[in-house]
Parts: C-alpha cells; structure tokens; sequence
C-alpha cells in the first residue's frame, strides 16, 4: 500500500531494538558477531511460534463459536432476524471499537493487551458454561457470549498483527503471513466440522471448546516474552493517537480502498454464514444435520489450505493484483451459487473455489501493511482497516435476516453474490500492481 498521504512512510524497522522496547537474550561477555546474529535470529524464531501458536489457537476457538452460536440459535428460533442477532452482536464491537483497539495496541505493552484479553475470554467461557450447567441457554445469554467474543477478538487482531513485522524482517512477511493464515485455513478443516458435531452432542460441550481454545492462547501468551511497545507514543493522548491512524488510512487511498471493498465483501460473508445456517440445516431446503453442515462449511477450509500454498506462485505468476481479483470473483461465485441450486456438488464446489482465493486476499494485504505502513502506526492502521473491513460486516447479519423475511433465503444468497461481484468495479480502478508493489 505505498499510495502517498500525508504521512512519511519510513520503511518497518529490520531489528525490534530500534523502536520498540522488546527484551533481547543476552550472549556470552565476549560473543562474536556471527554468535549474536545466530542468538537473534533464534530469539525471533522462538517469539514467532509462540505468535504462532496464540494465533492458531485464537482462530481454532473463534471459527468453531462461529458455527456453534447460529446452530445454537436456530435450536431456539427460526425467525432469520432474531437469528441474525448472534452475528450482528458478535461483529458489532469492530466497527464501535476497532479504531480504539488500534490506539491502545500502539500506546500500550502489545503482550498486556493479549493477555488480559485472553484471560478474559477465558473467564467468559466459564461462566456461560456454568450458567448453562445450573439454569439454561437463551438467546439473550448467546448475544451477550456473542457481544464478549467480538470485544475480545477486536482488541486482539490488531496487537496480534502489530508484533508480527516487530519478530520477522520485512524481507519474510509473505511467509511469515502465509505460515500463520496457512495453519488457520489447516486448522479450519477441524473447526466447522467440530462445531456441527458439538452442537449435536450438547450445548455444554459446545461451548466448553471455545474455552479450551482460549486457555490455550493464554498459556502461550505466558511464554510470549515483553515488553513488546511502542516507545514513542508512550506518553501521547490516545485520542491524537486515534486520529493520526485515520488519518493516514484516510490519506493512503489504496488501503482505504482496499479496506471498503472488504467491508462489503464480509458484510456479504457474514450475511450469507446466517442465512446459509437457516438454508442448509433441517428444516432448510438442503435438509442437512448439524454435523453435515459442518462438514459442507469444512470444504471452504480445504479449498483455503490449498489457496495458502498457491498464494505465492499466484503473485509470481499473475501480480500481487490478482491476489485481491481472484477473490472477489471466488466469493462472489460461493455466495451466488446456493441461491441459484440446491445441488449439493455445484454449492460444494463453489465453497472450495471461495475458499481457495480467499487467503490470497489476506497474504496479500498483510503483508502489504506490513510493508508500507511506519511501524509506529502499524496497530492504528490495521484496527482502522479492520474498523471498515469487518466492522461493516457487522451489517450483513442484519441485512441477511431482513431480506430472508421478505424475499426469502435463496434471494438474499443471490444479492449476496451480486454485491461482491460489484467491487470489481473499484478493484479494477484503484488497485494496480504498481501500488501493490
């Protein structure tokens, strides 16, 4: 994204040192150069995997709820708009919260961030399930779990993302991002099957796996060696620091472009999971088991390991361009088709295709951002990304129950379709190679 603001966009800095107060391993009195060098590099090494590990145990637990809560819902309600409300409360919280997010990951220790976002996660877990083992489930509990879930996520994405490029030299960001995405999409093949088998089995043992997820990702975070902060905006005022980020996000037309088209195409997602939840399940017109349905959602995960191999030849070949092209035309086609048939092998194959262009989208501006953004607004930057991105989405489930109350399910999957085959529109106008360089 290195379209001109305002801004002076300084390159990310090589080595943590020469911004950040991130702690070094000291070597021997008298260590060689190549010693120290080999000491760093293993240092960074060891902080990546634990980022690693925080990051795929994050997604593991948020990808699973994301099936579990609808499913959840559904058991208590078939009207599409108070189903809906589950995705509405869990995707709220980006778009009133994400550029805040954004500040205090730059202001504060990135680590203290995760932590107590992890911690309180994890407390959530534990008392929904003990509500729901001593009285019962409601829909309300399930906004409120929902509501907890997307304040949590929202604050941790951008710190999470800020500490990648302060561990990985810039040179590495497109592998660093591909081996993180890449485990995601790995990890997926597990998580929407197990949320459908879970749902089936009980609703306590449903929940009890976004727990067992979070507790994970917190004790890596233990492991997580800090500070990891940002020195010079210590002692700035957060609401300065708010403003700086939009700001540059505003000037650098390519991000905020970039950032709107995924707006839409994640309003269009997060619409399409609801209604595809109320379409595919029984009574729906696939007339699909919970588990089923998990495993039909499961081939949007295969398609997206494979998609995470070829994000990397796909650029070599057709251009970093094509990386954001190809999804807009695989999303697009995925959300279309179940609107158009109900022949289980034609909605199969499109959920793979959109699966298998949908990591080339992240890969592809992850590293980007990281690339182009100065490292001192890394975080503000990627939260007000995110505060487009997918806090629009949060738009999609409410707009996903109105339009299946009046035009029913398979109209809205149709819009859903032409909505993200509109953003080719901007994509084709906007986002060249040169300024994806």
């Amino acid at each position: 994204m290195s379209t001109q603001g305002s801004y002076h966009q300084s390159p990310a800095p090589e080595e943590p040192g020469e911004v950040y107060c991130a702690s070094k391993t000291p070597g021997p009195k008298h260590a060689t150069p190549e010693y120290k060098e080999a000491q760093r590099l293993t240092d960074k090494r060891a902080q990546f995997l634990v980022l690693w590990v925080v990051s795929s145990a994050n997604y593991i637990g948020y990808a699973a709820m994301q099936v579990v809560l609808p499913l959840l819902a559904i058991r208590l309600t078939r009207l599409p708009l108070l189903v809906s409300g589950v995705g509405f409360a869990q995707l709220l919280p980006a778009l009133l919260l994400g550029l805040c997010a954004g500040a205090l990951g730059d202001h504060y220790d990135r680590r203290s961030i995760l932590l107590l976002s992890t911690a309180v996660r994890v407390s959530t877990f534990a008392l929904v399930l003990l509500t729901v083992l001593f009285w019962h489930i409601s829909l309300p509990l399930l906004y409120v779990l929902a509501a907890i879930l997307g304040m949590t996520e929202t604050m941790e994405e951008p710190a999470l993302a800020s500490i990648v490029p302060m561990v990985v030299p810039r040179a590495k960001l497109e592998r660093a991002n591909t081996l993180l995405v890449g485990a995601q999409n790995v990890l997926g093949l597990v998580a929407d099957p197990l949320g459908g088998f879970l749902v089936s089995v009980g609703v306590a043992l449903s929940l009890s796996g976004g727990g067992i997820c979070a507790g994970i990702a917190l004790a890596a975070l233990l492991c997580l060696r800090g500070p990891l902060r940002n020195v010079r905006s210590a002692n700035r005022h957060i609401g300065t620091e708010m403003l700086e980020g939009l700001c540059y996000l505003w000037h650098t037309r390519l991000i905020l472009t970039i950032s709107l088209m995924a707006g839409v195409i994640n309003a269009a997602w997060s619409g399409d999971l609801i209604v595809m939840a109320l379409y595919a399940v029984k009574p729906g017109p696939l007339d699909l088991a919970a588990p089923a349905y998990g495993l039909l959602l499961a081939v949007i995960s295969v398609g997206s390991v494979l998609g995470a191999a070829l994000t990397i030849p796909v650029q070599r070949w057709l251009g970093r361009r094509w990386a954001i092209g190809l999804n807009i035309l695989g999303n697009g086609l995925m959300f279309a088709t179940p609107g158009l048939t109900t022949n289980l092998w034609l909605i199969g194959a499109s959920m793979f295709f959109g699966g298998l262009v949908g990591p080339m989208w992240t890969i592809a501006v992850a590293a980007l951002q990281g690339r182009s953004v100065p490292a001192e607004l890394q975080g503000r930057v990627t939260a007000g990304y995110r505060t487009f991105a997918i806090g629009c989405s949060a738009l999609g489930p409410v707009l996903g129950g109105l339009l299946s109350q009046y035009f029913g399910l398979q109209a809205t999957l149709s819009i859903f379709g032409v909505l993200t085959w509109l953003m080719f529109i901007p994509f084709l106008r906007g986002v060249t190679e040169q300024a994806m360089t």
